[in-house]
């Protein structure tokens, strides 16, 4: 698993602050630190542009009700259900942050068990070229922040 420099940098920091306050979405925001620990941190143009970063558009199916939709994965207050606008801290954002196309994920939000698959990344921030200096983020051999 992958994980942008520019990502990392700005969402450890997030959880570290949000994770006290916020005990009703513990398990979501333990889940993305455990990704963010487990991926390997890469500078934003290594990113393959199959993987689902900050900031991607991203096309999914899901299974039952069959429904195939996109969304933006957005930080925390950036989310809008109504514009697509998904946070990277509710069920559905931690299920899918770093998945790749053609990958089938299972998360479970109020309603339930569901089952998705990712058909597509139509928007990739660091795909576009559209990041941050890595400079400003440690990857001009510097110290990663954690």
């Amino acid at each position: 698993m992958l994980v942008s420099i520019v990502d990392f940098n700005k969402i450890m920091p997030l959880v570290n602050t949000i994770e006290p306050a916020y005990s009703s979405r513990s398990a979501c925001i333990q889940l993305v630190k455990k990704k963010l620990l487990s991926a390997q941190v890469v500078h934003p143009d290594e990113m393959p542009s199959n993987i689902i970063t900050m900031n991607s558009v991203v096309t999914l199916r899901q299974t039952a009700p069959i429904l195939t939709y996109s969304i933006r994965l957005v930080y925390p207050t950036f989310d809008n259900v109504r514009e697509n606008r998904i946070s990277l801290f509710s069920a559905l954002g931690v299920a899918i942050f770093l998945g790749k196309i053609g990958e089938e994920l299972t998360y479970t939000n109020w309603k339930g068990e569901k089952r998705i698959q990712i058909l597509d990344i139509p928007f990739q921030p660091e795909a576009n070229g559209n990041y941050v200096s890595a400079k400003t983020y440690g990857m001009d051999n510097s110290p990663l922040l954690f």
